[in-house]
């Protein structure tokens, strides 16, 4: 865990493509007054371009400006495909056009996939016990399959990222490699791992992670007609000594897996609501990977409050700090909420 969070306060800057000054650092961006819409009552906020001589709203941030739509439908329809509604299925309880819901959904996980690269790429994240597992999935029929490769940090819940692809050495080898990019490694830890029995996750670790010191646990399950009949520990680097207490296994993915199965159609078992596009996999993918890290708490990161008050036996006294896997990584001091994502300024590529 990181005790010295950072703030995610980010610089704001020009989103017209057509102006000279577009994502300029130097240029300067004022506040210039608010304006509401039709469709939405709530107030929205205009920004004034000095260099360009142009005002722009906020909703530019996100790719959203002139899609017809108010930030609480945008956060309706971000919750509904968190909690595993298509977007047909959205389109009706809001009572708007598939095409428009989509485009939302287009726009929020893009905009998602953008604030979690730049974020942990900026400000780099303590990966110290890393787990990884593949899902599998189909596009369009069961012959074209689909898996989905996950890295989490265990010790925060924090899911560091995913990738989308076949089941071999390449999939594996984009993860390890998105996985180091986000990580801080001049912190001095042996970082320790953890995955199953894919060999995959093996050659990736030595072709991307020889530079960085870490110790490596496969967990060998054997499954009859279904049921899991032995589990087997094998220490590939290390021994059972760099792995102390309730570490040597896969458990923390394992219960993500079931997690984003359960928010995921795409990813249940038995369902007629398969994928049948990877673009739309991804976008849910990324629009979940927000919801989890960086808005929902999770209770078994609470934090018990060290404080006089409490040593007194009272009914309504707050015991415990609730936080998110970005808090207690050290992303945000805050949990975030869905109109901070679409508003907030991210640089595009």
């Amino acid at each position: 865990m990181q005790n010295d969070q950072v703030n995610t306060d980010l610089s704001l800057f020009c989103t017209r493509e057509s102006c000279p000054c577009c994502q300029s650092a130097d240029n300067k961006i004022t506040k210039d007054g608010f304006y509401t819409t039709k469709t939405d009552p709530m107030p929205r906020q205009m920004f004034y371009c000095h260099n360009g001589r142009h005002r722009f709203s906020e909703t530019g941030y996100s790719k959203l400006f002139g899609k017809h739509g108010s930030f609480k439908e945008y956060e309706q329809a971000a919750k509904l495909a968190a909690y595993g509604l298509s977007a047909e299925q959205i389109a009706d309880v809001l009572g708007r056009d598939i095409r428009t819901v989509e485009t939302w959904l287009k726009a929020i996980g893009q905009k998602g996939q953008q604030f979690h690269i730049f974020v942990c790429l900026a400000i780099k994240i303590k990966i110290l016990f890393l787990q990884m597992d593949e899902m599998w999935s189909y596009i369009k029929n069961k012959k074209r399959q689909l898996w989905v490769f996950i890295a989490l940090e265990a010790e925060t819940k924090f899911q560091i990222c995913f990738e989308l692809g076949s089941r071999t050495i390449c999939t594996a080898n984009r993860l390890v490699k998105t996985m180091k990019k986000s990580g801080d490694w001049d912190n001095g830890h042996i970082l320790k791992v953890t995955t199953d029995k894919f060999a995959a996750y093996k050659n990736a670790l030595k072709k991307y992670m020889k530079d960085i010191p870490y110790v490596y646990l496969q967990i060998v399950k054997r499954r009859v007609k279904c049921r899991l009949i032995t589990v087997k520990k094998v220490f590939v680097k290390g021994s059972d000594k760099d792995f102390p207490g309730k570490s040597q296994n896969t458990s923390f993915i394992e219960r993500l897996n079931l997690t984003l199965r359960q928010h995921v159609s795409y990813l249940r078992r038995k369902t007629l609501g398969y994928c049948k596009s990877k673009a739309n996999f991804s976008i849910v993918m990324w629009i979940n990977l927000f919801n989890y890290n960086y808005i929902q708490l999770h209770k078994s990161l609470r934090m018990r409050i060290d404080d006089e008050i409490n040593n007194i036996v009272e009914k309504f006294v707050k015991k415990y700090k609730h936080n998110t896997p970005a808090m207690r990584i050290g992303l945000t001091n805050y949990p975030l909420n869905w109109r901070y994502l679409l508003t907030c300024p991210i640089p595009r590529e």
